[in-house]
């Protein structure tokens, strides 16, 4: 399994959440923890499939 199929099935992962976290996240309340939590969720999801993105588009091999 190379690096690059790793890196492709981290981004589709990362994708599925967001994706589930969209979803849920008009059903929460206002002000809620579940809310801030999500927010948080939102912002650790983003930059982690922008770091993905960056290493599948610079072709990063670190084996």
């Amino acid at each position: 399994m190379s690096a690059m199929t790793v890196w492709r099935a981290m981004f589709a992962l990362d994708l599925v959440l967001l994706t589930l976290l969209a979803l849920a996240y008009p059903f929460q309340p206002p002000g809620s923890a579940a809310r801030t939590i999500s927010l948080m969720a939102f912002v650790v999801i983003g930059v982690s499939l922008l770091g993905l993105g960056l290493l599948i588009r610079a072709d990063w091999d670190p084996f």
